[in-house]
Parts: structure tokens; sequence; C-alpha cells
């Protein structure tokens, strides 16, 4: 409807509704709620006189807990990805679907009414499988089914530490650093709640973006590197893994060589995460060449004696070794 327009935000969905055509029928914000919640006062909408226009606007936390007052409807659907996508080897993509609405009191009771009802449905679509590097977050899959899509990335923050306590970010001395340096890794969600962070897939290029290129060290995939260590995974707002700083082999003639870090993330609920570890656990023994394309995390530039932390760009990575076994902590 021309008269409803929704704004599926990371944090907020916001609904702005005609002002007139609610006037026209009898009713003003105050009579009008979401999700039938009219006796609370934060479920109203507020008046914007200042566009044309004007409009009624009501704002919903993308949040289910109790302490959202106008609790809506969330349903976490399996769905096949795109075959011509980025995660086209996935056999399933969740997504979140939030929907609620908008009404009027209803009428008087009886058999006729000479007055008005109004009822505004409205849907958000939010997918739960991202690629990140560390200045910006951008959505993998293509959701665009509906006019009211949103997305997550705003709440996905990525950083490197140079502690096991994840506490102070890593500072590259002009020297650079030396190699074997131990890097720690964190990605999280913040501002989410009913979600843990399951890292996929993680691994290190020589070179950015490059079509030909086929050579890459995998973190955690078929096998876990003995110097790469999964200090959680799947079951908490944030992953971690830590691995020690390398060189690549083909820039033997180089002062500097190049590795630039990529991430493969998805948000699942708490059981789906456990579910997609164990179920990759019962996979291990299997192994498919997959084509993945992505965003580069970041470059670490690493020499006989430094590495230097800079940012990189999209990448392609060609068959890689994927055991079906997602990345989990290992005691």
């Amino acid at each position: 409807s021309s008269d409803l327009t929704v704004d599926c935000g990371t944090t907020m969905i916001t609904l702005e509704i005609n002002l007139c055509t609610a006037q026209w029928a009898g009713f003003n914000s105050s009579t009008m709620a979401l999700n039938g919640k009219h006796n609370v006062t934060d479920c109203q909408g507020s008046v914007d006189s200042s566009v044309d226009p004007p409009i009624i606007r009501y704002q919903l936390p993308v949040n289910h807990s109790d302490q959202n007052p106008c609790r809506q409807s969330l349903q976490i659907v399996d769905e096949t990805p795109d075959p011509t996508g980025p995660f086209s080897n996935f056999l399933t993509i969740q997504s979140v679907i939030i929907t609620g609405f908008i009404d009027t009191p209803r009428s008087e009771q009886g058999v006729i009414s000479y007055t008005t009802d109004l009822y505004y449905h409205f849907s958000c679509r939010y997918p739960l499988e991202y690629l990140i590097n560390n200045t910006q977050i951008v959505s993998s899959v293509s959701v665009a089914t509906s006019d009211n899509n949103g997305s997550f990335i705003d709440t996905l923050k990525m950083n490197v530490y140079n502690d096991s306590d994840y506490g102070y970010p890593l500072i590259v001395p002009s020297s650079g650093l030396q190699l074997r340096t131990r890097v720690y890794v964190e990605v999280k969600a913040v501002n989410l709640t009913g979600f843990h962070v399951l890292m996929d897939h993680c691994f290190g290029t020589p070179t950015s973006y490059n079509a030909s290129h086929t050579e890459q060290h995998n973190f955690f995939t078929c096998s876990v590197d003995q110097r790469a260590t999964i200090n959680t995974n799947g079951n908490s707002k944030f992953a971690r893994f830590d691995f020690e700083a390398f060189r690549f082999v083909q820039h033997r003639e180089q002062t500097k060589s190049s590795i630039y870090l990529h991430c493969i993330l998805r948000l699942c609920e708490p059981t789906k995460c456990e579910e997609l570890l164990n179920y990759g656990d019962n996979l291990a023994s299997q192994k498919d060449d997959l084509n993945v394309t992505g965003l580069i995390v970041g470059v670490v530039f690493g020499s006989a004696a430094s590495v230097v932390l800079v940012l990189g760009g999209w990448f392609v990575l060609k068959k890689f070794c994927w055991a079906g076994r997602l990345p989990r902590t290992f005691n």
C-alpha cells in the first residue's frame, strides 16, 4: 500500500502511515497501535507534520525479548540459496522474517458498522549469512524478493588483537611484527539478542583479487592448522581464533609477504549453531570443491621480521577443499 512505508533497519523497524488516510477514517495517532497494543504508549505512533504529506511514524525494535513492549512475530526459516550466487554450494541459508501489523480498535459490536477499520500488515526479512571486512560489512546473499528487506550488517564487527584476552587491539610498529607472532581475531554481533556467531570458513591468501589465483592457506577446513587455534565458535555472540604470522613461499624473493585474511560468517539460533557444528563433524570425511566469492578481511604483510596490517578488497577463491566440518573449539 502507498499509505505505508517500511524501513527494515538493523536495530529498529520504522513504519510511516499517511496521516490523512487515518484522519479520513476518523482515527489519529493515539488510536492506532503496533500489534494490537492500543493501551501501550510505546506502541503508538507520533505525528510528523514537517513532511508532505504528514505521517504517523512507528518504531519497532528488532528484538524479541521481554523488554520489547510491542512484541512481534519472529520466524527463522531455511531457504535454498541462489544457485548462481556466492553461497550456491551451501545446502541452506537461514533468514529471519519479522512480521507485524498496525491497526485501529475494533468497531462497535453488532452486525454492521458505519466506520472504517484500518489494518496495515508489514514484514521484514534479514539474511543470516554475511561476508565482512574490518571497515565495512557487506551482505552476501540476495534477498530482493520483497520490498521490505533488511540487514544485520551494522551489528557485525571484526577486530584483531595482540593478546589472548582480546583486550588490546593489534598495534603494528613501524618495523612490523615478528613472524610467528600470535594474531588474535574476533568477530562479534553487537545489539542482537537470540543469535550466536558462527565462523563457516576463514583462510588466508597471498594476494587480493586475482581471477587466476589458486593458492590459499585454510585456518580450519579439512583439518585444523596446528598453528591456528579456535578459541570459541558458535556458542556465543562472538567467535574467536588466533594464528601465528607466517610467510607465503612464493614471496621468498620479496622483502614483505602479504597475507589476506578472509572470513565467512553466519548468525544462527544457539540450537541451530550447535546442530550445524555437530552436522559438520559427521561430514568430516566428505570433500568437495567449491567456488566462493567474498570480501577481504584485511591484509598482513610479513617479512623475516615484520608484519603490517592494511585493508583489502574483493576476491574470488577457486576450488578450496571443504570437508563439511565447521570450525569449533578444540581442547
